[in-house]
């Protein structure tokens, strides 16, 4: 079967309500472990976030194996090396931007590597500093350009 084909399947399948909230549900349940990113790897908290890991390839083992099931029943039998293969592929490519939503879920599924960079994407689509964490630097001056000049 054609790796496009797969994806384009697998991309519908994830786009399904149930599925994209077993996804965003995880997410959401832990954030504050996803925080964690930026630490040593030999830290207690780098082992949280490979257990998170571990944790996240369950869940997205749970909706694959959905997704095969449904693939079969509907007569089109799925290679789960394949499809993992055809993700990786995509997942890989020199450009940044991702056709397929599905491939960063599985992808951050497969190895911790591609799960270190979904959850760095997702920590900056939904992690904004607020309050004190802002400093003079990162606010925009207030002055005019002809105020600066003075």
């Amino acid at each position: 079967m054609d790796g496009d084909f797969l994806l384009e399947r697998l991309d519908a399948f994830f786009s399904e309500g149930a599925n994209t909230d077993a996804i965003g549900n995880f997410i959401s349940e832990e954030q504050g472990v996803m925080q964690l990113l930026g630490h040593s790897t030999d830290t207690q908290e780098s082992l949280q976030l490979y257990a998170l890991f571990k944790k996240y390839a369950a869940v997205v083992d749970a909706l694959l194996h959905m997704f095969v099931a449904r693939e079969t029943e509907a007569g089109c039998p799925i290679d789960l090396e394949q499809l993992a293969a055809a993700v990786m592929k995509e997942w890989r490519q020199e450009h940044d931007y991702c056709r397929y939503l599905c491939t960063a879920y599985v992808a951050g599924a497969l190895d911790f590597e591609s799960f270190k960079q979904l959850v760095a994407d997702v920590n900056a689509m939904t992690t904004y500093p607020v309050g004190a964490e802002l400093s003079d630097e990162d606010s925009v001056s207030e002055a005019t350009p002809e105020e600066e000049d003075s």
